[in-house]
């Protein structure tokens, strides 16, 4: 049986392509059946983020060489199967795992003059291309943020268009997610207590964090935030409510407010 290990701990720009690619599979190979284990560690097995057990015994422990090794099924290929690979195998998946800017800045221009005029990386249909670097950049958060504020257009507009037209993307996403948060939870719980002893929290509580649209979120803001959520929908299973103070209008813009909405969604 071939079966996928994760550590819930590493870099989700370097799990996350291959998790798609595998769910594609799954979801589009009868003769494909590949389990999907999540571990709570910062590497499976050495320095490895991610380990495959191929069905022969054989074991693949980097992303470089599962994507190398999944490209070998043609349900991933497309009508060109050497461009394609030349997206997945050819390093162009691991240039935008840094979570700096400045190197990932260089890759994201080049994907966003590739995609000019392009609905997809390679060809007119969905690719194992278009999944790889798709999660690439969802699992880095530098990357994801500049692309959901619109910075590179190109590539803004097919990064929705793939997660629009591809309903099965975001569960994988949240499944992802949700190993990594309750991995912070335990281990939030284990180095500090919260238990602030509120009275009647047997029907939940509402928190508020009311930002001013005047400016960008500082860490300040993130504090409060996160722990607001956290009382609010962790410790007590309540309601969070988010609603902008408008005290100083005339220092208030849209840009601001639109910033501060995407900010809290990623954290």
């Amino acid at each position: 049986m071939t079966a996928l290990t994760v550590a819930s701990k590493g870099n989700q720009a370097i799990t996350l392509p291959v998790l798609l690619l595998v769910h594609y599979l799954n979801g589009n190979d009868q003769d494909v059946n590949i389990s999907i284990e999540f571990q709570d560690v910062e590497a499976v097995n050495e320095k490895a983020l991610i380990k495959l057990d191929w069905r022969d015994g054989e074991v693949l422990q980097s992303a470089a060489s599962i994507h190398a090794k999944l490209m070998e099924n043609k349900t991933l290929h497309g009508q060109d199967r050497q461009a394609v690979n030349e997206w997945v195998t050819g390093g162009r998946v691991g240039n935008l795992a840094p979570t700096d800017f400045k190197s990932i800045e260089g890759p994201l221009l080049e994907l966003d003059h590739h995609l000019t005029l392009r609905s997809y990386i390679v060809g007119y249909t969905l690719t194992a291309a278009d999944l790889a670097i798709w999660g690439a950049i969802r699992g880095n958060k530098v990357a994801y943020a500049a692309v959901k504020k619109g910075a590179m257009i190109n590539v803004s507009r097919w990064f929705k268009w793939i997660e629009e037209t591809n309903d099965w993307i975001a569960p994988v996403v949240q499944s992802l997610n949700a190993h990594a948060q309750e991995r912070k939870t335990a281990k939030s719980k284990e180095g500090a207590s919260y238990d602030i002893a509120l009275p009647d929290t047997d029907k939940g509580v509402v928190t508020r964090f009311p930002p001013e649209p005047s400016g960008y979120l500082h860490i300040g803001h993130a504090k409060a935030a996160l722990l607001n959520d956290y009382f609010a929908h962790e410790m007590y299973k309540g309601t969070m409510i988010c609603r902008f103070d408008d005290t100083n209008p005339s220092k208030e813009k849209e840009e601001f407010q639109q910033s501060i909405v995407e900010d809290l969604a990623l954290m």
